[in-house]
Parts: structure tokens; C-alpha cells; sequence
């Protein structure tokens, strides 16, 4: 079997928050905390989804390590309190972090960028150590493409390449900043640069998250009783603002900044729908008249079944019976409509596919796992459980597919290359609910054979797989399109 690769997931945040205020416990990447058998079916996991004991069984060899200075907004004093009211309350929402690092991220002298760099700080310092719990295997972080190429020829290495969620990263400040409009942009630009110039520097940035970084509009992403708590309505759905499109032009290193030597991409996951058709304008532009063309990124995503971005909003997402009457998929236009599919595709991009449950389903079929399946089938992982997650997983692949191939702006000859769009970008151990046949990185071996085993009999699979056997084009998503999207833009 091939080695797999994950362009999205978050192996250092829980165990960052523990090392950072000097806990014994689960504070690095080897810390073993497997789930037991009644939390397959959490909703709020408490075990590690993507450590290494876990990336080591699940042959798990390239590895897109997610930085993330955690947004204050998820733990506002005025709304939870501090001390250990927060502890419990933190739990339903962001889940297992310590106390007192929550208390250190409601300070008002938290500083989003230090944090950034001090969790960066904490993976490179573990890079090329060995344990005695698994035996030869390290993690290194390579600063090419040819790095990375080298490093993968060791059989018990693992590549991690750094990436950073939320633009909100390279306040030197914290929200007070954001909503007082007081960022301060040059220190911003020379943030870029400190990113540039680490050992091993970002392959993207998510430019939005769940709350407003003073940058551009996020989607809605916080679903149930959590929204009611975590208000997301500052910046919700609001364009690119005049300092977003500057902080873009620096990440990319183009218009003022092509002197720039390093590219950090953009990946557009979270971004509201504004702000995703101004960058995509802004990228066809820039593609139609460069070569050094810019690839998108979408890292961690699921189909939305929307014809065009716009189509997505018509009933915006804030609406409580949008997601109710919702069937096989999400239709928050958190997720990709086929125009955007389409643009991805055209800018020789990729599309990272999110292993939350949610994000893959629409409400009908979350429904249905309940009415099909007792908590005994979940957390025995029945045969019946597997197939019907597996099933979730290839509506969304088949639908991402789909796009492409049914598309009236793209010739046959171009249609012929559709799978090689997607990779897996699951967000593990990102503060999801993962689909519970596969919750951890372990577990992906069993994801392959399920795919190969029960994506055939989709009814679209024929038509959309043009012939290929399905073990091929599982390994292309499971393996080689991230490995060949980083050698390329790394």
C-alpha cells in the first residue's frame, strides 16, 4: 500500500497547550492516547486523532502540520467565566486543553503572531528525535521540494510541512486589534517575513477562520448549541478589505512584493463567499498574464451541491431549516459549489477532503445513521457502519468529480485529469467530529479498502471514474495528488 498523506490536520494543538504551561502530560507528538471503544461516536473527541503513534500505524508518510493561535472569541470571559467554569464549557466546544492555557488566551496581552511562532517553535524542536515507543521512526520538516523528496526515501521518516490557520496569526496583538481597527500593517508585513525565513516555512496560510480576523468575511462553520454561544456575525460573509488584499500580495509575493523569493499560497477554506470570488478574480488575472501561475487551495472541505458560489447564499446559511432540510449534503456555502470545483481545477489546484462528519452530510443523512444504527454499532465499527460512512465519503468525492466532468467550460481532453484534484485534508484533531468509522489517522488502511471496496457500487462511480480502476484513483486521492502538489509548489 501506498504511503498517505493528509494536507490538513493539526498535530500539534492540543499537545502545544499542554507543553506550553508546563504540564507532564500529553504535552508532544508521541503522547499515545488511542480512543476506546465507547468514544467512537463522540462528538467532542478527547483523544488524539493525529499524533504519531497514530500517523505511524495509519502509513501515514506527508503530513501538512496546521498551526493555529487559538481566536479569543472562543473563550470570551464575558460569555464563560474563567477558572474551571471555562474548563467544562471549553470542553463542549474546543475540547481537552488545559485551564490554564484558556486563561492565557483570554489575556489581553495575548499575542496572536508570538503564539504562532512559539507553536512552531515547539514542532521544530522535536523534528529528527527518537522514541522508544516506536522504535527508528522521527518526523523532520524539509524547506524544498527536494527535502521532502529526500526525506521520503526513509522508510521511518515522517514529513511534516508547516501551514497556518487564520490570517489573524500575524497580528502582532490579539482581537482588541481587530475590532478596534488598529492593526497595525507593517508589523504585519514584517511577520510575513519572520514566515518566509523559519527553517521550514509555510506551504499556505487558511486566510479565514471561525471569527473575524480584520482581513476579510468568514462563513458561518459553528453549528448547533455552540452558535448560540459563539457569536460568528462581526466580518460574517463581508468582502477582501483594501489590508487583506496588501497581506495577500506579500503571501504570495506578487504586484509591490514579486521581489519576494518564497510563495506562502492561500487557501480559501472559510473565507466567505465575497472574499473567495474576489481572490478567484484576482488569480485568473494574475494566471491569464503570468507563468508563475498561482494554484487554489481549498484544505479541508465537502460538497455543497450548489451549482455557483452565489447559488450557495441565496438562502444564507444562518437560516436554521437550510441545514434542516438539508439531505445528502451540507449546503452551507462553507462547502465547494461546482464553479469553485471547476476554478480550482483550472488554476491546477487541490481540494483537501474534511473527515467531519457533518461537513460531509447533509442533515437527512446524519439522521439516518441514528435511525439505522444502535451506540453498540458505532462502537463495535460493524461492517454496516463502515459502508455507510464510506458511502458519505464518496457522495462527496463523487460530487467534487462530478463538477468536472459534467462542466461546459472545459474540453474532454481537459476533463481527463479530474482526479487529480483531490487529496485528504481531514482537519484531524482540528475541533471536529470526525465520521465515525474513521476517527483517527490509524484507521485510513481501512478507509482505502472501504473506498475500493464499496465506491463502485455508487451509481455515478462508472461514469465519473472514465474507465481507471478504482485502486488507482483511491491512491491518487489517499496519496500521490498532495505529494505531487508539493513537490510542484513547495
Amino acid at each position: 500500500m501506498k504511503a498517505i498523506a493528509d494536507i490538513h490536520c493539526h498535530p500539534t494543538l492540543h499537545q502545544f497547550t499542554f507543553y506550553n504551561v508546563g504540564k507532564k502530560r500529553k504535552d508532544d507528538l508521541w503522547w499515545d492516547n488511542p480512543p476506546k471503544d465507547i468514544q467512537r461516536n463522540s462528538e467532542f473527541p478527547e483523544f488524539f486523532q493525529c499524533n504519531m503513534p497514530a500517523l505511524v500505524k495509519g502509513n501515514v508518510k506527508l503530513v501538512v502540520a496546521v498551526l493555529y493561535p487559538i481566536e479569543q472569541k472562543w473563550f470570551n470571559p464575558a460569555l464563560i467565566g474563567t477558572g474551571s467554569l471555562t474548563d467544562i464549557l471549553a470542553k463542549q466546544f474546543v475540547v481537552d486543553l488545559p485551564t490554564s492555557y484558556i486563561n492565557v488566551v483570554q489575556n489581553s496581552r495575548f499575542n496572536y503572531f508570538e503564539y504562532l511562532e512559539k507553536e512552531f517553535e515547539f514542532l521544530e524542536k522535536n523534528q529528527g528525535i527518537e522514541k522508544e515507543t516506536l522504535p527508528g521512526w522521527k518526523y523532520v520538516l524539509p524547506n524544498t521540494a527536494y527535502e521532502v523528496e529526500k526525506a521520503l526515501s526513509d522508510d521511518k521518516t515522517i514529513v511534516m510541512i508547516p501551514s497556518v490557520e487564520g490570517a489573524h496569526s500575524l497580528i502582532s496583538g490579539n482581537n482588541h486589534q481587530i475590532l478596534n481597527g488598529a492593526i497595525n500593517m507593517t508589523e504585519v508585513i514584517a511577520n510575513v517575513e519572520k514566515l518566509k525565513s523559519w527553517s521550514a516555512h509555510p506551504l499556505y496560510i487558511t486566510f479565514a477562520h471561525h471569527f473575524y480576523n480584520g482581513f476579510c468575511g468568514h462563513c458561518k462553520s459553528i453549528p448547533g448549541i455552540a452558535a448560540k454561544v459563539l457569536s460568528q456575525q462581526v466580518g460574517l460573509n463581508v468582502p477582501i478589505n483594501d489590508m487583506g488584499m496588501q497581506l495577500i500580495d506579500a503571501l504570495l509575493g506578487i504586484n509591490n512584493y514579486a521581489h519576494h523569493t518564497k510563495r506562502i499560497l492561500i487557501d480559501t477554506k472559510h473565507m466567505s463567499i465575497a472574499s473567495r470570488l474576489q481572490y478567484h478574480e484576482k488569480i485568473r488575472r494574475y494566471n491569464e498574464s503570468n507563468e508563475d501561475t498561482i494554484p487554489i487551495i481549498a484544505s479541508h472541505m465537502g460538497y455543497g451541491n450548489h451549482k455557483t458560489m452565489s447559488d450557495s447564499i441565496i438562502i444564507p446559511d444562518n437560516v436554521s431549516n437550510k441545514y434542516d432540510n438539508s439531505s445528502n449534503f451540507n449546503p452551507w456555502s462553507i462547502n465547494l459549489s461546482d464553479q469553485e470545483i471547476v476554478e480550482i481545477y483550472q488554476s491546477k489546484g487541490i481540494i483537501g477532503l474534511n473527515l467531519d462528519q457533518r461537513v460531509l452530510s447533509g442533515n437527512d443523512r446524519i439522521e439516518e445513521e441514528k435511525e439505522l444504527f444502535s451506540n453498540r454499532d458505532i462502537k463495535k465499527n460493524t461492517e454496516e457502519v463502515k459502508q455507510f460512512w464510506t458511502e458519505r465519503v464518496a457522495d462527496n468525492i463523487l460530487g467534487i468529480i462530478g463538477a468536472i466532468v459534467d462542466s461546459d467550460l472545459l474540453s474532454e481532453d481537459e476533463k481527463n485529469n479530474a482526479w487529480t484534484v483531490l487529496s485528504l485534508g481531514t482537519d484531524f484533531d482540528g475541533m471536529i467530529n470526525p465520521v465515525d468509522s474513521f476517527i483517527t489517522s490509524d484507521e485510513f488502511p481501512s478507509l482505502r479498502e472501504c473506498l475500493i471496496k464499496y465506491m463502485p457500487q455508487m451509481r455515478k462511480f462508472k461514469r465519473l471514474s472514465m474507465g481507471k480502476p478504482v485502486e488507482e484513483l483511491v491512491d491518487l486521492i489517499l496519496s500521490d495528488n498532495a505529494y505531487n502538489f508539493i513537490i510542484k509548489n513547495y
